[in-house]
């Protein structure tokens, strides 16, 4: 048995050793979750992260391999539960202003959960960091697929005729500029957005009025 394994402890008797592994690594990523929401990338250390989760000192190493591998995995988890729902809320057959109205709605749960404080973490350890790095490429290509369906969901409902490039440039302007409205938000400031949304409301009522009036 490796030190790694010694440290990470041994499962109680009549306990599944697998799920005494998985419930390990859950609670790591779990206290590496409030903490970088709490105290931030800069506040992080492996010692804190142990205690925090009631774990030994050698288990991040043993499970994640770095710390930096265990926050990738944190924002991973995170994402992949809201691109489901996202992709769910997209393929159901509803008019895609109820749609939006809805992801609007998601948007401001999202921020309340700490989930866009988890990626400006790692995009700030990213800067200087280049283990964190492929995980922020991952996160855009995750959500730059969600968005790039939703476009494409949009310009068939409404009978739009756009191509390929238009699609994937609208896709890329929602995802840079919901970005920059969270990293606004997150600094406390929110100068402009509603005046962003409702403009965006408009534009797509307007485009169902249209569509629905040609029917």
């Amino acid at each position: 048995m490796s030190d790694d394994r010694a440290d990470d402890g041994d499962a109680r008797p009549g306990e599944d050793p697998a799920q005494h592994t998985h419930a390990t690594a859950v609670a790591l990523m779990d206290a590496t979750e409030r903490l970088l929401i709490d105290v931030g990338y800069a506040g992080l250390s492996i010692r804190r992260i142990t205690d925090e989760a009631g774990q030994a000192h050698g288990a991040i190493r043993y499970h994640f391999g770095t710390l930096e591998h265990l926050i990738v995995a944190v924002v991973d988890r995170q994402t992949d539960r809201l691109t489901t729902r996202q992709r769910a809320m997209y393929e159901a057959d509803e008019p895609f202003s109820a749609k939006w109205r809805q992801a609007m709605i998601w948007f401001e749960e999202d921020l309340a959960s700490g989930y866009p404080k988890l990626v400006a973490e790692l995009r700030a350890a990213a800067w200087n960091v280049p283990a964190c790095r492929p995980g922020i490429r991952r996160l855009i290509e995750v959500w730059s697929a969600v968005l790039h369906d939703a476009v494409s969901d949009a310009a068939k409902q409404f009978e739009l005729d756009v191509d390929a490039d238009t699609i994937a440039g609208v896709a890329g302007l929602i995802r840079t500029s919901q970005q920059a409205m969270l990293d606004d938000r997150l600094a406390g400031i929110d100068t402009d957005h509603t005046h962003i949304v409702a403009f965006i409301t408009r534009l797509i009522d307007d485009l169902e009025r249209r569509r629905m009036s040609s029917a």
